[in-house]
């Protein structure tokens, strides 16, 4: 191969690179423009479940819908996506609980124990990201 010949292969290369860095780059400036005030809304409708608790289900339900649907920065992905599953897995606790007797659901408790911990960790990695990279 000539070096004429190497140079188009490397051209190439580093034109799909960049682009790639590029996409990346758009969603991590949509990821620091959009996922805080994301997290402000469903921390505040989260929050308004404490009037309403019978709302508990959907509240969470379009909650992990609307973090579901943020696509990530390469960088941050893994920490999103533990976050994403812990939010799941906190709806698909309260479908279980019995929301008519909270005495009802005292087995539940050392789960939604666990899922608070992980729900802080996920959070925190997420927020930490957030400050180093936005």
């Amino acid at each position: 191969m000539t070096p004429r010949t190497l140079a188009a292969p490397l051209a190439v290369a580093a034109v799909l690179l960049a682009g790639c860095s590029s996409e990346d780059d758009q969603r991590q400036e949509a990821f620091c423009e959009q996922v805080p005030d994301l997290l402000s809304d469903i921390t505040d409708d989260v929050n308004a479940v404490y009037s309403d608790p019978q709302s508990a289900p959907q509240v969470l339900d379009e909650a992990v819908g609307r973090l579901e649907a943020v696509d990530p920065p390469e960088g941050v992905a893994d920490q999103w996506g533990d976050l994403v599953t812990s939010w799941r897995a906190l709806a698909d606790l309260i479908d279980q609980a019995d929301l008519t007797d909270p005495a009802a659901n005292a087995d539940l408790a050392p789960q939604l124990q666990e899922l608070q911990g992980d729900l802080v960790s996920s959070g925190e990695a997420v927020d930490e990201y957030g400050k180093a990279n936005c």
